[in-house]
């Protein structure tokens, strides 16, 4: 069965994102550079990890948004294509579990050395954060009155997935819940 994005439900799942930054946001900086284990990422590398990630989709989100026709009704639910459905299934944590392990490519890696983090630039990290959150909240709101299905491009890992706009919404959403849920215990296992 495919994927039905719903935009309303969107932006519900992106606000509760924000709400669970802003919780984040009273903890110690500390604890975002340190890390659980010598091969786990601390909580200011899943951070950027999330960022760089969406970063990758800013300039085809905005091409793609800025030619797509505006329509007079609201996008109730979009039906999204197989293989996209197929990804974007798989990437949110179930019941409280990260069910598929991913290895993360190179181009997706954070470039940061948690020794070197002091408190106002994990306070950076955590705006730049909600910045981003902000970003994909935008598009979401711009899909809802467009016809997202006559433009695709290709994902960050090229031609072999394409998305739409709320496809690559609903992506970059259910992969920050991924992220945020591996920060929620990677924090509580450094406390």
């Amino acid at each position: 069965m495919r994927v039905h994005i719903k935009p309303t439900h969107q932006i519900q799942r992106v606000n509760l994102l924000r709400n669970q930054l802003e919780a984040l946001k009273q903890k110690n900086s500390t604890l975002f550079t340190i890390r659980p284990n010598e091969k786990a990422w601390c909580g200011a590398e899943v951070l950027k990890h999330m960022m760089v990630a969406q970063e990758i989709y800013t300039e085809r989100l905005d091409g793609a948004l800025s030619k797509l026709k505006t329509i007079n009704t609201e996008v109730d639910a979009l039906k999204t294509k197989r293989i996209p459905s197929f990804l974007i299934k798989r990437f949110p944590p179930i019941d409280g579990e990260i069910r598929f392990k991913m290895k993360t490519s190179t181009q997706f890696k954070p470039m940061l050395d948690p020794s070197q983090l002091d408190t106002s630039q994990v306070d950076n990290l955590l705006k730049e954060m909600d910045h981003s959150l902000c970003q994909l909240l935008e598009w979401i709101e711009q899909t809802r009155f467009k016809n997202v299905a006559s433009i695709r491009f290709n994902s960050a890992i090229g031609p072999i997935v394409r998305f739409n706009a709320s496809e690559a919404c609903e992506f970059i959403l259910c992969h920050n819940e991924r992220h945020f849920h591996q920060l929620q215990r990677t924090l509580e296992a450094v406390s």
